[in-house]
């Protein structure tokens, strides 16, 4: 399971008498039930679709009997499949349902979606759209013009931030996420050109603040590079990106100022078309803001 999966379900921290915050009234009001039946959903990911009752119990550190209830609850209303065959379990249709309604009210995807498809169309790449979330991408949106360029970035796929284009613009602009992925050491290397140094990574987030932009070559996928701009809210705020991706070959007849005059047009469509000013919040443009 990914480390730090359950982080935003079990760090409810609520206010005791006097507004401090207390750990005892944490668990108190916490459904320990409902905890692990969503640490159990987020055991599943790309590298781990199917998974047993035991292969559960055994990444939650329990007993099968224990869980048994849980997962058999999950998958009688619909949030987990089960193969009669194998016996394995997988994610149920019933969250697709449910992330189709979030993703259908979020304002930045449905701002950035006629974006995403004018680049896809004028640089004949394919784009993506993105957040911040427990410190890794998040895609949102993403729009394919490029087929030969094979990108495991569905919708709601999470990547690591330190070696792609839209991670390096969001850690650029929150000095808490950057400190997080930068705390555990040297950094894993997805390719052979991932940048596995902190500081190294520390003094590219600075160039990126600066620039506007941020650039992947290789360091995600070998034989592709990605650029990636953000995308700012009313406040001037960065609460996402746009980013897009092509073949290292492209850049043998197009040069890349042509892709990061793209994506940074783009982004900065995007930001007024969420209520962004660039006159008024020129400063904020160029100091950034805290990601939200």
């Amino acid at each position: 399971m990914r480390e730090g999966g359950c982080e935003p379900i079990l760090l409810y921290i609520s206010s005791a008498p006097g507004g401090t915050s207390s750990v005892g009234s944490r668990d108190r009001y916490q459904n320990s039930s409902l905890a692990k039946a969503l640490c159990l959903l987020d055991l599943f990911d790309a590298e781990q679709e199917e998974l047993s009752l035991t292969e559960m119990a055994e990444a939650l550190d329990t007993r099968a009997g224990t869980i048994y209830p849980i997962v058999t609850t999950l998958h009688r209303y619909g949030y987990l499949q089960r193969d009669s065959h194998t016996k394995r379990y997988r994610l149920g249709l019933r969250l697709l349902a449910q992330a189709g309604r979030i993703l259908a009210s979020l304002d930045i995807r449905e701002q950035a979606k006629p974006v995403l498809k004018k680049l896809a169309r004028e640089l004949s790449a394919n784009t993506h759209l993105g957040v911040l979330y427990d410190c890794e991408v998040l895609y949102l949106d993403r729009e394919e013009a490029t087929p030969g360029v094979v990108l495991s970035s569905p919708v709601g796929s999470r990547v690591p931030a330190h070696c792609t284009a839209l991670g390096k613009v969001f850690l650029a602009h929150d000095g808490d996420a950057a400190a997080r992925v930068c705390a555990a050491g040297e950094l894993p290397a997805v390719t052979v050109y991932t940048i596995t140094d902190p500081q190294e990574l520390q003094n590219q987030l600075g160039e990126v603040r600066k620039r506007g932009y941020a650039v992947d070559m290789e360091e995600f996928h070998e034989g592709n590079v990605c650029v990636g701009a953000p995308i700012r809210n009313h406040e001037g705020l960065v609460g996402g990106g746009i980013s897009i991706s092509v073949g290292k070959a492209r850049l043998e007849r197009d040069p890349l100022s042509a892709f990061v005059d793209g994506v940074v047009e783009g982004a900065a469509e995007v930001s007024e078309a969420m209520g962004y000013s660039w006159r008024s919040k020129e400063g904020k443009a160029h100091g950034g803001g805290k990601a939200t």
